[in-house]
Parts: structure tokens; C-alpha cells; sequence
């Protein structure tokens, strides 16, 4: 009887421990966020305890080769130096991937093995990078796309707005250059996420402006590649009306028409101050230039902190994916300022970009005549402005 007994007791045990296994509580766990059947990444749950400090914090970022790229990660470590000086963040890092996939998914798959919070991808493909989200994923680690938009679920993207930058750009130049103009383009790098949305606003203003594209090729974002590209317009195309381009190419437009002795057309210009500068001296010429936040990248950083923290997103802060509209991860950055000549728009642009400051050419040469050539005028987020804009009040 005594051995029965001792047998009921240990069945008795068992099952006990196995009904607890089988519970819904999993204290301890950093579960990645998860997507509803819309794709949007549901809310954390209890089982996420927020961590309010000590974050560790890594960002991976595509390239980089220029200026701009330059500012933007200078914008995220001052936020982040803020963030470590009062305890929030342990440990952070940046690594660039010198625009390669490949290097990329290993630098990405090197920081999650360390152990991260979250991890920050301004990516080089917006297809490459399937295996590294799934890894975080299982790792519980919070991924948020910056900058470039890609698509994946279970992520956030927090990005500017590609299409609305661009469109104010090609909006500009229709009050410049008439229908039916013989136009180029000079775009940026094939194949980034980013460009695939500008170029496609670019082909939307095309078709409603009804201007003739003759020609277009990749500037790769650089003021020399910009210029070879430019000149063999030049030398293929004797009436070329309009220059439409991306950032970070002006510049080498202008050299272009300088070197072969041309009058320079309309052309989409850069916020960037050399470029500023540079048109300048050009007297009563007219173009526009409009910045493409490079501080996206502290609005991003802030974001993952106040996720991790525990803050919960206002019901209608996520719109769709840039790149694939049935995916709703996104909160978009609209470009904060805009340089022309006499520091005006058009009504019917203002009523779309109610956040946009405009400066004309001369206020913005002496606003930031201190700065260095470099710089591209910007309204950077604060924690303050992302909590606000996309947060609920706790």
C-alpha cells in the first residue's frame, strides 16, 4: 500500500509540474515584437517587462560616403551620449557596412550574438536582411529600420518620408520647367530602398507633368560621379530643359554645365550649405533645396528607447510600409526645411508640408554662416518631439 501511495504522489507531482509548464507566463523573456494579421507589430504584453536603463543598443548603417551620411550618424550619437551620460543606455555602438549586403548581415549577425536591446539597420537592400531579423527575433531583440525602409514583419520602420521629399522636389521644378520638356535624371543608388520610392515619385511627376525624360543614370549620391553622368548628358542631349536629381549631385551639375560653357537650366538642387553656397554665386538663378532630415536617425534611436521603456504607441501613429502598403510598421519624417531664392512656395504646396519652414537662399547663407560646407540645415526630434508625436501620454 505504502509503494502504491508513494506512486500516486509522484504521478501526482508530475502533472502538476506539467500544468505549470504549459502556462501563458514566460517572466524573464524579451519576446520580439509580434504582427497581427494586418502586419502591424502588436503591442508589447505583460511578459515584456520595459527596461528603463542600461539599454544595449547597436546600429547598423548601410554606408558611409558622404556628408549627409556623415550628419546623420553624428545626430544619433549626440542623442546617444545623452542617453549613456544619465544612465538609459550601457552600451552602444555604430558599424558601416560600406554599401555591402554581405558585410551587412555578418556585422549584424556579430552585435546580436553579443546581446543586444535593440538593434538599429539603415540597410543596403531592402530584401537582404531576412535571416538577420528572424535571429533577432528569436533573440528577442527589438529591430527598427531607420532611414532606408524595408520590409519586414515583426520590425518598425522609422524613416523620412522618400515620396513626400521627393514630390516637393518635382512639384518645384513644374512651376519651372513647362509640359512636354526634354528633362534628365540623375538619381541616387540602385537598388536602396529609399531610391526605389524617390525614383518612383520621380516617374509619378513625369507622367503628370507630362515632361519627356530623354535620358537617366545613377549618380550614386557623389558630386564627381554626379559630374561624369551630367557631362555625357551634355554631350548626347544639346537641349536638355531640366536637370530632375537626388541629393547629393548638384554640385557636380553645376560643373558640368560650367566645364562645357552651358546656361544651367532649372535644376532640383541640395540643402547642403557647399551646395547653398555655391548657388550663391549665381546670382538671381533659381532652384530649391530641401532637406532629407539627416537627424532621422536620433528620431529613430529615440523611438527604440521609448519602446523598450514601455510606452505605448498612439492608435494611429503607424502607417503603411513605403515599400508595401499592406504592412503597417511605419512612422515617416517629413523634410523640415526647404531653401529657395526668395523663400516662398506655392499655397497649394504649403497646405500639403504644414510642418515645413522655408528660408530664402540669403537668410539661409547668413543663419548658418558659421557652419562648415558640409551641413545640412535640419529641425532634428527630440525624445520630447517623438514621445508627443507618436506615443501615448503615460
Amino acid at each position: 500500500m505504502k509503494k502504491i501511495w508513494s506512486v500516486l504522489l509522484c504521478l501526482t507531482m508530475i502533472l502538476s509540474l506539467a500544468a505549470c509548464g504549459n502556462g501563458k507566463s514566460t517572466e524573464g523573456t524579451n519576446n520580439p515584437p509580434q504582427t497581427d494579421q494586418s502586419g502591424e507589430p502588436a503591442q508589447s504584453d505583460d511578459a515584456n517587462a520595459p527596461k528603463t536603463s542600461g539599454l544595449k543598443i547597436a546600429y547598423s548603417v548601410g554606408y558611409v560616403g558622404n556628408a549627409w551620411r556623415s550628419q546623420h550618424v553624428a545626430s544619433l550619437e549626440e542623442a546617444a551620449e545623452a542617453y549613456k551620460a544619465d544612465g538609459t543606455i550601457a552600451e552602444f555602438q555604430v558599424v558601416s557596412a560600406d554599401n555591402d549586403s554581405t558585410t551587412q548581415i555578418s556585422q549584424c549577425n556579430a552585435m546580436l550574438a553579443e546581446g543586444l536591446d535593440a538593434l538599429l539597420i539603415c540597410a543596403v537592400s531592402p530584401t537582404t536582411l531576412t535571416s538577420v531579423v528572424e535571429t533577432a527575433k528569436e533573440m528577442g531583440t527589438l529591430v527598427v529600420i531607420a532611414n532606408d525602409p524595408a520590409v519586414y514583419e515583426g520590425t518598425y520602420c522609422v524613416v523620412n518620408n522618400a515620396y513626400k521629399y521627393s514630390m516637393l522636389y518635382n512639384r518645384w521644378f513644374a512651376t519651372q520647367v513647362d509640359e512636354g520638356a526634354g528633362v534628365v535624371y540623375i538619381s541616387g543608388n540602385p537598388g536602396n530602398g529609399t531610391d526605389m520610392i524617390r525614383d518612383q515619385a520621380v516617374y509619378d511627376a513625369i507622367e503628370q507633368y507630362k515632361w519627356n525624360l530623354l535620358a537617366e543614370a545613377p549618380g550614386k549620391r557623389n558630386q564627381a560621379e554626379a559630374q561624369t553622368v551630367m557631362t555625357t548628358f551634355l554631350s548626347a542631349y544639346p537641349n536638355i530643359e531640366g536637370v530632375l536629381c537626388q541629393n547629393v549631385t548638384t554640385e557636380g551639375i553645376i560643373n558640368a554645365y560650367k566645364t562645357v560653357g552651358k546656361d544651367l537650366p532649372p535644376v532640383c538642387g541640395d540643402n547642403v550649405l557647399s551646395t547653398v553656397r555655391m548657388w550663391g554665386e549665381l546670382g538671381d538663378y533659381e532652384t530649391i533645396g530641401v532637406t532629407n532630415s539627416p537627424a532621422v536617425s536620433a528620431a529613430a534611436l529615440h523611438f527604440a528607447v521609448l519602446m523598450l521603456q514601455g510606452y505605448e504607441l498612439k492608435d494611429d501613429a503607424l502607417t503603411a510600409n513605403p515599400l508595401d502598403d499592406s504592412l503597417i510598421n511605419a512612422v515617416q519624417v517629413d523634410p523640415p526645411v526647404a531653401i529657395t531664392l526668395d523663400g516662398t512656395l506655392p499655397d497649394d504646396i504649403m497646405a500639403d508640408y504644414p510642418l515645413l519652414t522655408v528660408l530664402s537662399r540669403d537668410e539661409a547663407l547668413e543663419m548658418y554662416k558659421d557652419e562648415a560646407d558640409t551641413y545640412t540645415p535640419d529641425n532634428a526630434m527630440s525624445r520630447e518631439d517623438v514621445l508627443n508625436t507618436w506615443f501615448k501620454a503615460s
